[in-house]
């Protein structure tokens, strides 16, 4: 599903501290947004995280 940037941005905000700077595979994909002529895009999905699952933003393989 594509996403809009303000969308990726409520995420970020939203993510666990401790998952920030992260590198880890997405359990699973959830969406996208990509800026226009970007070689690159935001991935969206979830994580396991502790006890549950976390929605996470992940840009060139780093959690944002």
């Amino acid at each position: 599903m594509k996403l809009t940037k303000k969308q990726i941005e409520l995420i970020i905000e939203n993510t666990p501290k401790t998952l920030k700077g992260q590198h880890a595979s997405l359990d699973c994909d959830f969406g996208y947004f990509m800026e226009h002529g970007a070689n690159w895009s935001y991935r969206v999905g979830w994580v396991k995280f502790r006890d549950g699952m976390a929605l996470v933003v992940k840009a060139m393989g780093i959690i944002q």
